[in-house]
């Protein structure tokens, strides 16, 4: 029989959102690095107490999203992030955890945007990000937590399922664009 998640310590989301901002300020880090580390501290607190496979992955995966669509985690390499400066300060302001609360202090988080800005905007297009700012935002932190672009939950004909892989890709091609040029 399995623990319910929310029972065992340092697996609320506020506790996972701080480690995976900790495994970020080390320098590039991944999903498997936030894992570790969750592991490291339950194994610390002799917190022995079985969990549902995937369901620590899944929130690592969630508080990575959430965490790089608030501006703390940026791209790295492949399946990498690392901290922002933005998301430095919130650590140093919060270190006990860092929740939605937290999170909701930023225009950006949550797709919060009240009116499609940019070039896109002036010229009367809509893009993927503009149609559904969550999806976006998910599929974004589904890359930088190196999930599979297969991964998208939304049916494919809907302008969610185009949002998350407007966000997969554009994490993507930030990782791309912060690798040295190899000459």
């Amino acid at each position: 029989m399995t623990t319910d998640i929310g029972e065992i310590p340092l697996t609320n989301m506020a506790n996972v959102m701080l480690a995976v901002l900790k495994a970020g300020e080390r320098g590039e880090a991944s999903a498997a690095d936030c894992l570790a580390r969750l592991r490291r501290q339950l194994a610390q607190i002799h917190a022995d107490a079985p969990i549902e496979p995937g369901l620590l992955e899944e929130r690592v995966a969630i508080a990575i999203g959430e965490l790089a669509s608030a501006g703390l985690l940026e791209a790295a390499a492949q399946g990498r992030f690392r901290i922002t400066p933005r998301g430095r300060t919130v650590l140093a302001e919060h270190p006990l955890g860092i929740d939605e609360t937290v999170l909701a202090q930023f225009r950006d988080f949550g797709g919060a945007r009240s009116a499609p800005e940019g070039p896109a905007a002036e010229s009367g297009e809509t893009s993927a990000a503009v149609l559904a700012p969550k999806a976006y935002l998910d599929g974004y932190g589904a890359n930088l937590a190196g999930r599979p672009r297969s991964d998208n939950p939304y049916p494919p004909d809907s302008n969610e399922h185009d949002a998350w892989d407007a966000g997969w890709f554009e994490s993507l091609d930030e990782a791309e664009d912060s690798q040295p040029e190899v000459l």
